[in-house]
C-alpha cells in the first residue's frame, strides 16, 4: 500500500514538473529564444513582458489615443491602433510585437507581405488571436487550409460567379425599398422634406437579411431566425478578443461562454432543421444551403454535414458585418463629399435610367465615378484593417527565418496609405487616384494570391446597387451629431455609428418605385 502511495506521488510530482516546464518554455523560454533569433537577422520590436507580451504596452497607449478626429481627417491610425503607428517608427517596416506569449512579425513591407499570402502552405489561415472563433466557426473555409480549403472552394465558388450574382440583385432591391421606405415614413412624420437616420443601423439590417437570404435560400422570415442570435455570437465572439490570452479560458464558464454556446447550439439546429426538411423531400432548395446539399447528396460526399453547418456560419459571421461596414463608410465619405455626391449621382441617372429595378452588373460596370469611389472606399476605410497569417513550420522568407507557429499580421489600412506606393496625398480623399487603374495591385482589400476573398464581388456589387438605388432618390449630409472616431472590432466601424442627415428628392414618395 505504502508502495501505490509513494509511486502515485511521484507521478503527481513528475506530471507538476512536466507541466511547470512546458508552462516555463511558453512563457520564458521559447520568447527569448525567438527574440533572440529576430534580433540577429535585425528584425527587433518592444521588449516581451512576462506572460502579456505588448498587450500592456499597447493599451496604455491605446487609452492615451485622441478621443475623436475631423471629419475630414482620414488617418485614423493614433485612435485605432497608435501602438502600430509608434512601433513603425520606432522598429522599421517590419518587427516582432507579441501577443501575451506568442511572437507575431508586422509589417509593411509589400514585397514582404505579397510572398506571404501568395504561399499559403507555408502561411495558414489563423482565428484572430481568439480561439473561440475556430469553436464556433468549425470547419469552414476561413480557416482551412490546403486539400480541406480546396474541396471546400470547388463546391461553393460556383455560387459567386456572375450568373449566380445576378439572383442577388432580387434580395438587394427588396431590402432597400424596405429601408427606403422606412426614410419616407421618418421624412413624412418630421412634416419636413428631411430627417435623421442612423445609417450604421440600417446598413446592418439591411445586409443581414441579403445574405442570410444567399446562405439558407429561403424568402420569408425564417432566415430571421438564423440571422438573429448569429449576429449575437459574433458580438460575443468580438467583445471575446479582450479576453486575457490564457488557454482554456473559453471553457471557463462565465456568463458570456455559457450564451455563446447556447446560441450556437441554436443556431446548429436550425440549420440542421432546414436540412433534414430538404433531404427528407429529396429537393435540396436554393441559397449557397443548396448548391452545399447537394454535394452532400453527391456520391463522394463532397462536404459533411458538420461542414455545411460550419459554412453556414462562416459566410454569414464573414461576410455580413464586412458588407455592412463598407456600406456605412462609403455613406460617410459620400455624405462628407458633396461634390462628388453630385458627380456620383448625375451618372446615375445618366446610366441607369429604368427605375424600380435593381442595377445589372453590366449596368455597374459603367458607372466609373461610383466604381472609383468605392475603390477609394475601401483603400481609405477597409472593413478588414488587418490580415492574419501563421506559419507551418521552420521557414525562411526574404532571408529571415521565421520559427513555426509565428502569427503574421498584415497591416491593410497602412500599407493602403504608404507614400512611396499611393503618393504624397495617401491619407486624403480622393478616387481620381484610380482613374487609369493606377495601383490596382498594391489593393489588399480582398487579401492578395490564392486566399483572395471568394465573396469580394458580391460585397462589392451589393454596396453599388444599393448606392444606385438610394442615390436616385434621397441627398445625405453628415449629422451635427457624428463623431468621427474609427474603431477596429474585427472590421473597422465608427464608434459611435453614422447619423445622417436625409433629404427626400422626390416627393412623390414610395410609390414613385412600385
Amino acid at each position: 500500500m505504502d508502495q501505490v502511495v509513494v509511486v502515485a506521488r511521484l507521478i503527481c510530482t513528475l506530471a507538476t514538473v512536466v507541466l511547470i516546464s512546458n508552462a516555463l518554455w511558453k512563457l520564458l523560454g521559447r520568447p527569448y529564444v525567438v527574440a533572440r533569433s529576430l534580433q540577429r537577422q535585425g528584425i527587433r520590436g518592444p521588449p516581451y513582458r512576462f506572460a502579456v507580451g505588448s498587450l500592456l504596452e499597447a493599451r496604455r497607449m491605446l487609452k492615451l489615443a485622441p478621443g475623436a478626429l475631423d471629419a475630414n481627417c482620414h488617418d485614423y491610425a493614433p485612435v485605432v491602433y497608435p501602438f502600430f503607428q509608434k512601433w513603425t517608427a520606432d522598429y522599421g517596416k517590419t518587427f516582432l510585437f507579441w501577443w501575451g506569449p506568442t511572437p507575431c512579425i508586422f509589417s509593411t513591407d509589400m514585397e514582404l507581405v505579397k510572398k506571404m499570402l501568395a504561399d499559403t502552405n507555408l502561411f495558414q489561415t489563423v482565428h484572430y488571436f481568439n480561439p473561440s472563433f475556430e469553436s464556433v466557426l468549425g470547419k469552414g473555409m476561413l480557416l482551412l487550409d490546403g486539400d480541406d480549403w480546396k474541396r471546400h472552394l470547388k463546391v461553393i465558388h460556383p455560387k459567386f460567379n456572375e450568373e449566380k450574382l445576378k439572383s442577388m440583385s432580387t434580395l438587394v432591391l427588396e431590402g432597400t425599398r424596405q429601408m427606403m421606405e422606412g426614410w419616407y415614413t421618418q421624412i413624412q412624420n418630421s412634416n419636413t422634406d428631411q430627417a435623421e437616420i442612423d445609417m450604421m443601423h440600417d446598413s446592418d439590417e439591411l445586409t443581414q437579411g441579403v445574405i442570410g437570404q444567399l446562405i439558407l435560400g429561403v424568402n420569408n422570415k425564417a432566415y430571421r431566425e438564423f440571422c438573429i442570435p448569429a449576429k449575437e455570437i459574433y458580438e460575443l465572439l468580438v467583445h471575446g478578443m479582450k479576453d486575457p490570452p490564457i488557454p482554456g479560458f473559453r471553457y471557463l464558464p462565465t456568463r458570456r461562454n455559457r450564451r455563446l454556446a447556447k446560441l450556437d447550439k441554436f443556431c446548429t439546429s436550425k440549420i440542421m432543421q432546414i436540412m433534414e426538411a430538404r433531404l427528407a423531400k429529396g429537393s435540396y432548395g436554393e441559397g449557397l444551403l443548396g448548391l452545399m446539399l447537394e454535394a452532400y447528396a453527391s456520391d463522394n460526399k463532397a462536404l459533411s454535414i458538420e461542414e455545411i453547418v460550419a459554412e453556414c456560419k462562416t459566410f454569414f459571421m464573414a461576410g455580413q458585418d464586412t458588407t455592412a461596414n463598407l456600406l456605412t463608410w462609403a455613406m460617410f465619405l459620400l455624405s462628407n463629399y458633396p461634390q462628388w455626391q453630385k458627380n456620383v449621382r448625375e451618372e446615375i441617372l445618366r446610366e441607369c435610367p429604368e427605375e424600380g429595378e435593381a442595377p445589372s452588373t453590366n449596368v455597374l460596370k459603367k458607372l466609373k465615378l461610383l466604381n472609383m469611389f468605392v475603390l477609394e472606399t475601401l483603400r481609405l476605410y477597409n472593413p478588414a484593417p488587418f490580415i492574419l497569417r501563421k506559419t507551418a513550420c521552420d521557414t525562411n522568407v526574404s532571408n529571415i527565418k521565421v520559427a513555426k507557429g509565428t502569427r503574421i499580421m498584415i497591416p491593410v489600412g497602412m500599407l493602403h496609405r504608404d507614400k512611396e506606393v499611393w503618393g504624397p496625398d495617401s491619407n486624403e480623399f480622393n478616387p481620381m487616384r484610380f482613374d487609369k487603374g493606377n495601383n490596382i495591385s498594391s489593393m489588399l482589400a480582398f487579401s492578395y494570391g490564392p486566399r483572395v476573398c471568394i465573396g469580394r464581388d458580391f460585397g462589392r456589387i451589393e454596396v453599388m446597387s444599393v448606392m444606385v438605388m438610394i442615390l436616385r432618390r434621397f441627398a445625405f449630409s453628415l449629422s451635427p451629431k457624428y463623431v468621427h472616431r474609427p474603431r477596429h472590432r474585427v472590421v473597422l466601424t465608427p464608434k459611435y455609428g453614422l447619423p445622417l442627415i436625409v433629404k427626400n428628392l422626390q416627393l412623390d414618395g414610395p410609390d414613385h418605385y412600385d
